[in-house]
């Protein structure tokens, strides 16, 4: 099955604004067995808009477009669609009294741009939009199948899991089986997979690194024999399967141990609390956190020694020790995880350049702090300090050993 994806907005192309849409679509639709065989993006330009439709309809079998839906006079995505395909129009008022329907219960009356969403490609199939105001439609154009979802990421995941994945996968091939890795890189994964696999299957293998770990996709229709040997070569590296994220896993080990946690962050400033809090049952096993970004905060609040500040640093194993120990002692927590370090561009010194980090984890058996240069910029920084504080207490939680020091599961 031939399946592309369409991008509409000036703003995507002018670079405006991070396209993540078709990233997503296509590690999903990889993941069911549909790998995209093209990616396109297009202005708002209604003429331009038309013509790809009309070349994607006869050289794939499906074709999903997001963006260009909603009520706003850029939004022509629709209108394109109407030309392309006949130009004959319904009017679906059921799509209208939903949308006043959803202002009202936000205590809003729905403005008069919104109207003229009702009129849609005649035939065409509304999909509703659960989280957002305009809805996504399906039509089928002789042999293509064809799928306009928003452009708003959660609205288009949303719409896009519930309503059309489905509808996709029942004719799909098998699907890919995807190993989560954390705590080597991409070359150690392939060097260890490799001697497991067939030479059609190396071909076929896929290895994406991030920040938050790798993705090891194994060929559609692997032997699960084979497949089980494979992720056994990654040994504890090996975290999850699927879409699985660090996090989640922690929780997860968390909670069935029936283990609450604390957080005391500097660097991070909130974002490994965060990143915890996201997963679903997260009150069951997280406490509280404490973001003690300045010197003073880490003093009064989590107890650490002004002596240690002014002699080590705040940017210090000592300091992280302290904020770790300090973080489950006033919690109650029986694990606390810390955080210190420089994200940059300023701050740095010759013996603590920019990426320099100290994470910390503390427990009722011992302290552990480990030291890690993370690459990238500020965020990017920040972001790898979370994951790898993530994967020390995966570790722990496991009884195995740590990573080794240094940067793990980033490209």
């Amino acid at each position: 099955m031939r399946v592309e994806i369409i991008t509409v907005g000036d703003e995507v192309l002018r670079g405006e604004t991070a396209e993540n849409n078709t990233v997503w679509l296509s590690i999903t639709l990889t993941a069911a067995g549909l790998p995209p065989s093209r990616e396109t993006a297009l202005p708002d330009d209604i003429d331009v808009i038309r013509d790809e439709l009309s070349a994607a309809a006869a050289r794939s079998e499906t074709v999903i477009i997001t963006g260009g839906l909603g009520p706003t006079v850029d939004d022509v995505t629709r209108q394109a669609a109407i030309d392309a395909f006949g130009g004959e129009v319904d009017i679906r008022e059921e799509i209208i009294v939903e949308i006043e329907r959803r202002f009202g219960e936000l205590g809003f009356d729905m403005p008069e741009g919104y109207r003229d969403l009702a009129r849609i490609l005649a035939g065409a199939e509304v999909l509703d939009n659960a989280v957002g105001a305009a809805p996504g439609l399906a039509l089928k154009v002789g042999g293509c199948r064809i799928f306009l979802l928003p452009g708003v990421p959660g609205e288009m995941k949303e719409i896009f899991e519930r309503l059309v994945l489905p509808r996709l996968a029942s004719g799909a091939e098998e699907r890919r089986k995807v190993l989560r890795v954390y705590g080597l890189m991409e070359t150690e994964v392939e060097e260890r997979v490799a001697p497991v696999l067939g030479a059609d299957e190396l071909e076929q293998l896929s290895i994406i690194s991030s920040p938050a770990g790798i993705s090891v996709y194994l060929p559609a229709g692997i032997d699960a024999g084979i497949a089980a040997k494979a992720a056994e070569s990654l040994g504890d590296n090996l975290f999850g399967e699927g879409s699985d994220r660090l996090e989640e896993v922690v929780v997860g080990m968390l909670r069935s141990r029936g283990m609450t946690l604390a957080t005391a962050e500097s660097i991070t400033g909130g974002m490994l609390a965060s990143m915890i809090v996201s997963v679903p049952g997260a009150s069951e096993t997280f406490l509280e956190g404490y973001i003690t970004y300045s010197n003073e905060s880490k003093i009064r609040i989590l107890g650490v020694e002004g002596k240690a500040v002014e002699t080590a640093g705040a940017v210090s194993k000592e300091v992280c020790r302290q904020m770790a120990e300090g973080a489950r002692r006033i919690s109650g927590a029986d694990i606390a995880l810390s955080t210190t370090g420089i994200a940059g561009p300023g701050g740095a010194t010759a013996d603590k350049p920019v990426g320099f980090c100290w994470m910390g984890l503390a427990d009722a058996g011992v302290t552990e702090c480990r030291q890690r240069k993370m690459a990238g910029d500020r965020g990017m920084i920040r972001l790898r300090t979370a994951c790898v504080c993530l994967d020390m207490l995966r570790r722990r939680l496991l009884g195995s050993r740590p990573a080794r020091d240094r940067e793990s599961g980033c490209s």
